[in-house]
């Protein structure tokens, strides 16, 4: 049996990983973008474009989940050389997404019940509403979007979604500045311009992406026969515990930036600018757990176990070496890193402390969203799904909120509770992965592999 270690698949799941991981990166991009130039407007600004884009990613993150089915599916489907099935599994994808975010489109349009039910200051309320009720027509194309992308991953095809991306964010970049400020004879229309950027830019990644998912599905051959609930059910069987799984960990982040909301402009802005920058050192790992799911995937598709368990490790090592360098910027260099957001003497200080308890979790962090993907390779979306509940909502935010409000310690509070559940997270899947591992090398021992 090869060592556990392996440096060829190392270069298999970098490979795989850059782009997708290039790509998540440019996806927090147009938060970002929009978030720094919300900056030149004022911390109520921020606070109002955070509120907005957390809660939209909130109720689409579900959604998200179950398309995260494809992944096992197809990518196993693929190692087995049956292109015809991945090609189904991206049409029945399509169908289940577009009915699950009809509902998430409803609860967007009563957002501003939502804000006043859970004391969210008017002044952010108002605006984060405005800004949701624009952004909610953009659900349509972000559920075929991550279809077709999640589809081209598991068969190795990333360069159509980079592109996607990169020509997105120019789009979304060149609209926020025009409409945010009024450049260039565009109308001077604030935060809201950022809205309409988001949907222009979410349209043209989803034309790029799906030509190329449909290139795929003609070579492939396949022919749409109707709906299979079999299928259906094996999508919703992973799928769903994966939007749970989600659910419960985005649901954590974007109750305690409710809950900022509270407490005023000036701790919702720092906690939504540390929250941009802890989602975008997120994505590169985020990168390689898809990657990770995708080579476990293909390795257990072609019967090969012990190959699956050493695409999880190498996956583990690369998401963790890189997510112990962004701890290192952060705990170098906070007071310039926030400088690119914000000018604001009050928001950088409260921002430093939080950005000390980003850099305390960023290991755990990246170990966590890899060991989640791995897991999800091997078809197992439960035990993520239980660890993120546990780990968030019986662990971190009891204490977080504990912390916040009764002992008075204010967003730097909501996030040391928040680092003590992801921390318990990453631990219970480490012990989850090496118990699967160990299952996949003895499988292998056996003949198998």
């Amino acid at each position: 049996m090869r060592p556990l270690f392996n440096s060829a698949e190392l270069r298999h799941v970098l490979v795989l990983a850059a782009p997708i991981a290039l790509m998540q990166t440019g996806m927090v991009l147009y938060g970002t973008v929009a978030t720094v130039f919300a900056g030149r407007i004022g911390p109520e600004a921020i606070a109002t474009v955070g509120l907005a884009g957390s809660t939209y990613f909130l109720l689409f993150i579900v959604v998200m989940g179950i398309l995260l089915g494809i992944d096992p599916l197809s990518s196993q489907a693929f190692g087995a050389g049956r292109h015809q099935e991945c090609s189904e599994v991206l049409a029945h994808a399509v169908v289940l997404g577009l009915a699950a975010v009809l509902p998430v489109f409803l609860a967007l349009s009563g957002a501003a019940s939502w804000f006043a039910l859970v004391g969210i200051a008017p002044e952010i309320a108002r605006g984060a509403a405005a800004y949701l009720n624009i952004m909610r027509w953009g659900l349509f194309s972000s559920v075929l979007f991550v279809s077709c992308r999640q589809y081209l991953q598991t068969l190795n095809v990333t360069r159509p979604q980079l592109a996607a991306v990169v020509g997105g964010n120019l789009l979304n970049a060149a609209l926020d500045y025009s409409l945010m400020f009024g450049n260039w004879g565009a109308p001077r229309l604030g935060v809201i311009g950022a809205a309409y950027a988001f949907l222009a830019a979410n349209a043209f990644m989803f034309l790029v992406v799906a030509a190329a998912a449909w290139g795929r599905v003609r070579h492939s051959r396949y022919r749409w026969t109707g709906l299979r609930m079999d299928v259906f059910r094996q999508l919703l069987r992973v799928g769903v515990p994966s939007g749970l799984q989600m659910l419960a960990e985005v649901g954590a982040f974007g109750l305690a930036t409710m809950l900022c909301g509270r407490l005023g402009a000036m701790a919702a802005a720092a906690h939504q600018i540390v929250l941009n920058l802890a989602s975008l050192s997120y994505m590169v790992p985020l990168g390689v757990s898809y990657a990770a799911a995708v080579r476990v995937g293909q390795g257990l598709g072609r019967g090969q176990p012990s190959a699956a368990a050493r695409s999880g490790y190498a996956a583990l090592f690369t998401g963790v070496a890189f997510m112990s360098l962004t701890s290192l910027a952060y705990v170098l260099m906070p007071r310039s890193i926030l400088g690119l957001y914000t000018t604001d003497p009050a928001v950088t200080e409260l921002g430093i402390r939080l950005l000390a308890v980003a850099a305390f979790f960023q290991v755990f962090d990246g170990a966590q969203v890899v060991l989640t993907g791995a897991l999800r390779g091997t078809g197992e979306t439960r035990i993520p799904m239980l660890a993120n509940a546990v780990g968030y909502w019986a662990i971190g935010l009891p204490v977080g909120v504990f912390l916040a409000f009764p002992c008075g310690r204010g967003a730097w509070g909501l996030w040391i509770g928040l680092c003590i559940g992801l921390c318990s997270v990453a631990l219970s899947l480490l012990f989850a992965w090496r118990r699967r591992a160990r299952r996949l090398l003895e499988l292998a021992q056996r003949g198998s592999d």
